[in-house]
């Protein structure tokens, strides 16, 4: 079952979805469901007591680590 919702952004969060969306050739809605998958990849680390979250295109080499989303 799927759920309809309407959010308000501001001009800069609308213009970046917009960019982002455009540039991975894809629609607003489907950048926000990724960003909400990060989230909620984050909090099931956060669940396991791993306070951080990362990205790697190389399993041996990280290339982006985000910590503290949910001080």
């Amino acid at each position: 079952m799927t759920k309809r919702i309407s959010i308000e952004v501001s001009d800069d969060v609308a213009e970046l979805l917009n960019r982002v969306a455009d540039s991975q050739q894809t629609t607003m809605t489907d950048i926000v469901r990724r960003a909400l998958a990060v989230i909620k990849a984050a909090e099931k680390q956060k669940a396991r007591g791993i306070e951080h979250l990362g990205f790697a295109r190389d399993a041996n080499k990280l290339d982006v680590e985000l910590v503290g989303l949910f001080d």
